[in-house]
């Protein structure tokens, strides 16, 4: 067995839990390494174990600030919670009457700014990128207790003033270890597959060169070589503008275009270029494949099919694929919601739909479209807060030739044309710039736009659907006119969030499972373990959310040697998130730091597996209260 070798970096008794998480992990799988160090003093040691068969590395603090970048191979971070910080930064306060929170090149994170605002605290935050200096910017400082990592901790003690390190967890590392083990097998398998790949790369007629997100030539094969007259050697690391000067990457990656055909000439012969972005099933993902071949009539004929083709969607405009039997769930919250929705659709009136990212508002959108008088008319979806200002401009009502530097030859119809007789769907209306707000309000008073750059009236006939995540009625007028907001709004429909859909969790749940699950776990139902998670957690993200989630968990399922209740429910905590799924269970019993109920004990215990220690260390009690709740709940059964 090709054991898979993890070199570790610790410092300061970091070993020791890396010791204890290797023993409790017990794969025979891996190979674990410890390089005990900070910062520079560790670069010659990782290299040596590099040179040994190391295939990741795994490191915290200053020292993954360190090796990133440094080394060919991927580097994972121990995972530290926000619970640990807050629980360093509490005892902080507790030891001192000005603690100072010590990190490495970041500000403190965000949400324990918030936190300390909200309950009325001055933490001081010094921030080094030197470790030389920081011995100078703590004694400047004048504070009485540093909380930090482990070399801040190291500084501290060596300056006499009480510390309070902020230190990783047993289960923390070795749920890193896990997730290690399953990276080096996914870059295995790339690497097995791109030794295939390069056999159809360099035996195939046609010449094909391969870029990066960046547009810089990283392989190309001998037909490639030939056709361009060139060697290897003057290809790669070329921008692939220098080869085809025609071409301008940065349009074509910001595009929506997915490949794009050109007719070339090359020492007097047509070559016809075909340029195809690499989506996300390639592993070059952001860059693109050029394909090369000799003009021949079978080429010539496709290449006129596919600008017919082209031109004909065009002016068809598009097409919403959902209609609202697409939309999973059987809540009464979700069927008034599609009740409704069913009903705005015989209206021609503008509809505004309120709710939270990743609820479904576009299914809803193209839903209504679809059961409306204007089906058979396009339906366009453009997201307003992606684009600048000026790009929006363009995409909503055309330019005309000559509007802007770089703008095509004979202009271009905006969303507006294109979809007339149909519905626009504009997602995220609330991010658009009070200039671009008066332009929309125009439109939909007058029915009728002008291009940029133009000079005439173009009426058009469009049903506006739009949507956002925002109050738009309780923000400041000059951030959303209110005369567009009642515009939009004639029709108003608020989509509940997941949580709110009682029953929906688990039944959504079981309907992406069904879908995604591979052979090796079809036959595996989830546990009931399972399903108490999935009802309690109370997914922030949605519908969306979800997805991932259950994609991560049958991921997570088909690894496990064993499939019993166990394994499943350590799956889905995974696939969760451990920390997130702790802060729903406090959240569930209204936990504010006080009252610590057994009930809320009790779950940790059960749905997480944690023991008294961890308990205690999570909600900022002592192992002792633990202790006695747990058994006053078992003295009670």
């Amino acid at each position: 067995m090709n054991r898979i070798k993890i070199c570790c970096l610790t410092y300061r008794g970091q070993d020791q839990l890396v010791a204890a998480a290797v023993r409790e992990l017990h794969d025979e799988e891996i190979e674990v390494v410890s390089v005990n160090g900070v910062l520079e003093e560790i670069v010659d040691k990782v290299q040596h174990e590099i040179i040994n068969g190391a295939e990741i590395l795994l490191a915290g603090g200053v020292n993954a600030r360190t090796i990133k970048g440094r080394f060919a191979l991927p580097v994972l971070e121990y995972k530290i919670s926000d619970f640990d910080i807050l629980f360093a930064v509490s005892e902080g306060f507790n030891k001192g009457k000005k603690p100072a929170l010590v990190t490495y090149c970041d500000e403190m994170p965000e949400k324990l700014k918030k936190y300390l605002q909200a309950v009325g605290k001055d933490l001081m935050n010094i921030v080094y990128e030197d470790g030389g200096e920081l011995e100078t910017m703590i004694r400047q400082s004048e504070v009485d207790v540093i909380i930090g990592r482990a070399h801040a901790a190291e500084v501290g003690e060596r300056l006499g003033i009480e510390t309070v390190s902020i230190s990783y967890s047993v289960d923390g590392i070795r749920d890193t270890l896990a997730q290690a083990k399953q990276i080096v097998k996914e870059i295995r398998k790339v690497r097995q597959e791109n030794q295939y790949n390069n056999l159809i790369l360099h035996y195939t007629v046609n010449g094909i060169l391969l870029t990066d997100e960046e547009g810089i030539i990283i392989d190309s094969n001998p037909a490639a070589e030939g056709i361009l007259h060139t060697r290897d050697h003057y290809l790669k690391n070329e921008r692939v503008e220098k080869i085809f000067p025609f071409f301008d990457f940065e349009e074509f990656k910001a595009g929506s275009e997915k490949d794009r055909s050109s007719v070339v000439k090359i020492e007097g012969e047509e070559i016809l270029v075909q340029l195809v972005k690499m989506e996300e099933n390639f592993h070059q993902s952001g860059g693109i494949i050029v394909f090369l071949s000799k003009m021949n009539e079978i080429n010539r004929a496709q290449l006129e099919y596919r600008q017919k083709k082209a031109d004909s969607e065009k002016e068809k405009g598009f097409k919403a694929k959902k209609i609202f039997e697409d939309i999973i769930g059987e809540s009464a919250e979700l069927r008034e919601c599609i009740e409704d929705a069913r009903i705005f659709a015989k209206s021609d009136a503008p509809c505004l739909l309120y709710g939270e990212t990743g609820v479904g508002k576009e299914i809803f959108a193209q839903s209504i479209h679809n059961e409306s008088s204007r089906r058979k008319g396009p339906f366009i979806a453009i997201n307003c807060g992606a684009l600048t200002e000026s790009l929006l401009e363009a995409e909503l009502f055309g330019y005309d030739e000559g509007a802007f530097t770089g703008s095509r030859r004979g202009g271009k119809r905006g969303v507006f044309e294109l979809a007339d007789g149909g519905t626009l769907f504009l997602d995220e209306i609330g991010e658009i710039s009070p200039l671009m707000q008066t332009k929309l309000l125009r439109v939909l008073q007058e029915r009728e736009i002008m291009r940029v750059g133009g000079e005439k009236i173009i009426p058009v006939d469009v049903r506006i659907i739009s949507a956002t995540n925002k109050d738009l009625e309780h923000m400041q007028p000059e951030m959303f006119r209110r005369d567009l907001l009642y515009r939009l709004n004639v029709l108003e429909l608020s989509l509940p969030a997941l949580r709110e859909r009682h029953g929906d969790a688990l039944y959504l749940f079981e309907h992406f499972y069904r879908q995604k699950r591979s052979r090796a776990v079809s036959h595996i139902q989830l546990s009931e373990k399972v399903k108490e998670i999935l009802e309690l957690y109370s997914w922030p993200g949605n519908i969306r959310e979800m997805q991932n989630v259950c994609e991560r968990y049958c991921l997570y399922m088909e690894q496990m040697r064993s499939m019993d209740d166990t394994a499943m429910k350590r799956c889905i905590i995974r696939a969760i998130g451990e920390e997130k799924l702790a802060k729903e269970i406090m959240n569930h019993f209204s936990y504010n730091g006080k009252n610590i109920s057994s009930e809320l004990v009790l779950t940790m215990k059960r749905l997480l597996s944690w023991n008294r220690e961890k308990i205690a260390q999570v909600l900022g009690s002592s192992r002792t209260t633990i202790w006695r709740i747990m058994k006053e709940a078992d003295d009670s059964k």
